[in-house]
């Protein structure tokens, strides 16, 4: 049986238990209340805040050489103290504050029903329809929402004569007719929200909708009704139809079955979570889990935000922003080899959307062409410094979003991928070009004042802690893979070779990873001694995933990199989700399955909540998103120049088969496996183009 269902027997009784549906744009917590039904609503762009160019800091620039030169001197509290007083965002600055906002609740809708006995009590959430499911004897409800509609649907039947609706939200203007209620507020961006509700045939239908004025002309009041008037007009089943065939296209694009998955169908989630040890099924399902929720927060203008587009919250933690030292990039490891490559669209509009305001950043704070992104951004372009030293010095979250540009280029394979993104590639380029120096302690290319996010280390003159540094080997690594990522950019569409030659000669100079003391991968130019040890963030190895730059091929880097994460988790890393989801996929490209098995366990157990949202805590969407990436990662990797077949099988999935995953160069790629030994292959690709394969201890050319 396909582990495509949450199931529950009881009603959700707090919020991290209710079950998501979302279309991209709207999206909706059901808690499948009996006599009270409580429907927490969301829309993607409900953002207080808006372009924070006042926040910019034309003084920071004239501390910039200083801060430099007491690094070079090996001085970092002095470099430390003035970054910290003066190389900050002015005003209020980011998270939760008013200049840069945060992202909104929609409000609550509560239906109140007929006392009636739950006997047979079921909540279901079926994830390749889009539709949740509440059913008790007498009784049953249907929630889902269109993306073709953008419409939310409830339909209830049973006990439901006298029910009553009711809706709320701070700081909005409430209209209510009969059959409707309307609400309007301003963050500032107008937003509207319209439900419309009737009964008909002994059924209560509930139909919602929301808009606001963000990058649109159209009035929300009007492009609100116009909505509802299509929906409600094209009729409650071809609606319900189209969203089941909406969702079901998307997911089942790429499949994984495990032997003996299902046998847990009927038990409660919750439960299984618990205890998911010889539960294979689990698995299946937070990898369809994870799928489905990408499908239902990537669809509209604003990609998947760190609660990816479920929030109950007025100010909620980081303001739900979008954070890139790792969470938003973790967002997407799942789109390209799951094959939803088109859900990656928004993420690129973002880089758009704070590209001017980032190339005034550059030039202002740096004296840098091009552009760069730091930690944090919102929908309205925030591109200011920090309001901390270290995150005013993390410049290098633009260069990482790139990867995902170079991602989609090495799964499709399309040169108009290069060309159509080419002007951002070389604008992040161009700001390393800048905004990097030689170290004069070594002679390498460093970014300097760089941070390893968000970690400090131990200062050799004092034993006090410093995050501010020189060439820290996160940046380093994302800095090589984007000037060599441009490179190859110049050699395909064979133009601007010129900045070429310059790329080659700013590569030549970069420092390489190196090997601390510990025998691990070096977080900092020198091999300082951590703060934090078990820190959730492992920043250095960004070089063995996402990136491939550490390698079957790297042996002596390999070997670091299993210490390095071993030294994490023995002073308790991973005590984040998200953290935990990284390194399914370290050991998955170290190609140890039951350790990457041992760590999915532990993010079932330790980072899950009941109704399968990744627990930060609290609750934060990166983890279901890169648990699921790493799932894939364990059964098919094509990082290295070739496809390579189980390279991470636990012993617990010995037997099974997967469908439709892609790997780079333009496959799509089936295999069914039996006592860990690959039975069936299948490769789609264009007609007559050749793959590498390796598989059962050999390798082998594969032509499609």
């Amino acid at each position: 049986m396909k582990e495509n269902r949450l199931f529950y027997t009881s009603p959700a009784r707090e919020w991290e238990e209710a079950l998501p549906l979302g279309n991209g744009k709207l999206g909706m917590t059901v808690f499948g209340g009996v006599a009270e039904e409580r429907i927490q609503l969301n829309e993607e762009s409900i953002w207080a805040g808006f372009e924070s160019k006042e926040a910019f800091n034309p003084e920071a620039y004239g501390y910039l050489e200083e801060i430099r030169r007491l690094i070079f001197e090996n001085k970092y509290a002095q470099a430390e103290e003035i970054c910290n007083k003066h190389f900050l965002c002015k005003g209020e600055g980011p998270h939760n504050k008013s200049v840069f906002g945060e992202y909104q609740t929609a409000g609550d809708l509560y239906i109140t029903l007929p006392e009636a006995a739950a006997d047979g009590y079921k909540r279901e959430l079926f994830l390749d329809e889009g539709r949740a499911k509440v059913s008790f004897v007498g009784s049953e409800r249907n929630y889902f929402i269109s993306y073709a509609y953008n419409t939310a649907v409830i339909k209830m039947t049973g006990n439901i004569y006298g029910a009553k609706l009711r809706y709320e939200r701070e700081n909005v203007s409430v209209t209510q007719s009969d059959g409707e209620i309307c609400a309007v507020g301003y963050l500032p961006t107008k937003f509207f929200i319209r439900i419309h509700h009737f009964e008909k045939d002994g059924a209560l239908y509930i139909y919602i909708t929301a808009a606001t004025s963000y990058k649109t002309d159209e009035d929300p009041e009007k492009a609100t009704a116009e909505t509802l008037d299509r929906a409600i007009g094209a009729g409650y089943e071809v609606v319900l139809k189209d969203t089941a065939d909406y969702f079901s296209e998307m997911l089942s694009r790429a499949e994984i079955t495990f032997a003996d998955s299902g046998k847990n169908y009927d038990v409660p989630t919750n439960e299984r979570i618990l205890a998911p040890q010889g539960d294979v099924g689990l698995a299946e399902l937070y990898f369809n889990f994870g799928r489905y929720l990408l499908v239902g927060s990537s669809r509209g203008k604003l990609p998947a935000n760190l609660q990816g587009i479920w929030n109950k919250e007025y100010r909620p933690p980081w303001a739900a922003d979008f954070h890139m030292n790792i969470n938003l990039q973790m967002n997407y490891w799942i789109a390209e080899v799951a094959g939803l490559s088109e859900l990656t669209e928004p993420l690129f509009e973002l880089i758009k959307t704070f590209l001017k305001p980032a190339e005034e950043s550059a030039q202002l704070h740096f004296h840098c062409r091009g552009w760069f992104a730091g930690v944090v951004t919102n929908p309205f372009g925030h591109a200011a410094l920090g309001n901390y030293g270290w995150s005013s010095v993390y410049v290098t979250g633009g260069a990482w979003l790139i990867r995902h540009i170079k991602e989609r280029w090495l799964y499709s394979g399309d040169k108009e991928v290069l060309r159509k993104y080419y002007p951002l590639i070389k604008g992040a380029s161009l700001f390393f070009c800048d905004y990097m120096v030689i170290d004069p302690r070594n002679g390498y290319l460093v970014t300097c004042p760089g941070s390893s996010p968000e970690n400090a280390f131990i200062r050799p003159e004092d034993g006090g802690k410093s995050s501010i540094c020189a060439g820290p080997t996160m940046d380093i690594s994302i800095v090589r893979e984007l000037f060599e990522f441009n490179v190859e950019a110049i050699d395909v569409l064979g133009e601007d070779a010129e900045f070429k030659n310059i790329l080659l000669d700013k590569i030549s100079k970069l420092p390489p990873i190196r090997i601390g003391k510990y025998g691990q991968i070096m977080e900092w130019s020198e091999d300082f001694d951590e703060a934090e040890p078990g820190h959730r963030h492992i920043s250095h190895l960004f070089a063995l995933y996402p990136a491939a730059q550490i390698t079957k091929n790297t042996p002596e880097l390999f070997e670091a990199a299993k210490k390095t994460i071993e030294r994490r988790l023995s002073h308790g890393g991973g005590h984040t989700g998200w953290s935990r989801a990284w390194i399914i996929n370290f050991y998955a490209r170290l190609c140890d399955g039951n350790k990457a098995y041992e760590n999915l366990l532990a993010l079932f157990t330790k980072s899950t909540l009941p109704n399968m949202f990744d627990n930060h805590p609290p609750f934060q969407i990166d983890g279901n998103f890169g648990g699921a990436a790493g799932i894939a990662e364990m059964l098919l990797q094509s990082h290295d120049g070739y496809i390579d077949l189980l390279p991470a099988l636990p012993d617990a999935w010995k037997d099974g088969e997967f469908k439709g995953l892609a790997a780079r160069g333009g496959f799509k790629v089936s295999c069914r496996w039996k006592d860990g030994k690959v039975e069936h292959l299948d490769i789609k690709g264009e007609k007559g183009k050749k793959c590498t394969v390796k598989y059962n201890g050999k390798t082998t050319e594969f032509v499609c």
